[in-house]
């Protein structure tokens, strides 16, 4: 845990141990399990058949597809600090590296953390307002996928319990939606409301808890007037691009799954990977696209060849620009922590927790 204070970000009081390693303990299972179950009732000789078949050829267009939604991202995180702060491309594609290179090696899911750490020590933003643009990316995210599985629904059958989840997980993206407008066009509106409504609880009625919710509308800033537009065109972009590479790793692996098929995998492993993993999402990946892959027909072991390399290609790009990006910076993950826990990150106006 860690606190925005107004000497920067500090860390918290640490968890106690029995928690940490229950929750370490949590994660492992969860990928162990589902690790078992994609791997059960598989032949590993014919597994190894589908691998040696392949035409990794494609690899290539799959890395390019990575690559590209990585770059887009950072462009749309450099958006994002608009107009305020004019942060430099490099500054932001560094820091995003860095995040997915520490959420591919370390547990608990410090990828986001250490993006937002490094960022605030390097440029003169705040460590909140950081803060603010990363959870606008994560609904950004949230929402573009979802409205994917919008746009899917119409053209695949599913088991009526997945249909069902689906229609409502799209409700509520049309709710979060609202929301998110409502937020961008009314910050004194919103701001007033909160003060009402937060005012009546004394845990909650403080300058800190207010100056959060600022920084979060300000997050929702760039999405008014004519950058709006951008954002968005970017968010959709970014993923049009994973799903070049899901379609490359598909012709990788001369699997007859079809398209609707290959873009229903995305959908599911990006909301699936809100679930407790072991660091790269190991098991809980492959587990997610055999099952999403299930309704069209495709057999485990088919589906299970096209999670290695998919798997295998995010893994290994990501967890590769992570390391270039950081030693042309002339840092690494551990010194990153170590800034952290030695001085803090400052210029963070506000008191919250992360």
């Amino acid at each position: 845990m860690t606190r925005v204070t107004d000497e920067g970000i500090v860390p918290a009081a640490a968890p106690r141990r029995s928690r940490a390693w229950l929750q370490r303990g949590l994660e492992i299972t969860i990928s162990l399990v589902c690790l078992w179950l994609a791997l059960r009732n598989i032949s590993f000789a014919d597994l190894w058949a589908a691998l040696a078949a392949a035409r990794w050829i494609w690899v290539i267009p799959a890395v390019l597809g990575i690559t590209v939604m990585s770059f887009i991202k950072a462009w749309r995180w450099q958006i994002l600090f608009l107009p305020e702060h004019r942060v430099p491309f490099g500054a932001v594609y560094t820091a995003q590296s860095a995040g997915y290179l520490a959420s591919n090696i370390f547990p608990g899911r410090i990828g986001e953390f250490v993006r937002l750490i490094l960022l605030a020590s390097d440029q003169p933003v705040s460590g909140a307002r950081v803060l603010s643009t990363i959870v606008v990316e994560r609904l950004l995210d949230l929402l573009s996928i979802l409205a994917v599985l919008v746009l899917l629904l119409p053209f695949i059958q599913l088991p009526d319990w997945m249909m069902r989840s689906s229609q409502v997980l799209g409700f509520g993206a049309l709710v979060a939606t609202a929301i998110i407008v409502v937020l961008s066009f009314w910050k004194e509106r919103v701001l007033g409301w909160a003060h009402r409504i937060l005012g009546r609880v004394r845990f909650f009625d403080r300058p800190g808890v207010y100056a959060s919710i600022e920084h979060l509308i300000d997050g929702f800033a760039a999405l008014r007037g004519r950058r709006g537009p951008a954002v968005v065109l970017l968010s959709f972009l970014a993923w049009a691009a994973v799903i070049g590479e899901a379609w490359a790793v598909r012709l990788a692996v001369q699997s007859d799954a079809p398209f609707t098929g290959m873009v229903f995998a995305l959908v599911l492993t990006s909301l699936g990977m809100v679930a407790p993993s072991s660091p790269g999402y190991i098991g809980v990946f492959h587990f997610l696209v055999i099952e999403a892959l299930r309704p069209f027909g495709v057999p485990q072991t088919t589906a299970m060849s096209i999670a290695l390399i998919w798997h295998a290609v995010n893994y290994i790009m990501l967890s590769l620009s992570g390391m270039i990006m950081l030693g042309v910076h002339g840092t690494s993950l551990g010194q990153v922590i170590a800034k952290w826990r030695t001085r803090g990150v400052n210029q963070a106006p506000s008191e919250t927790t992360i």
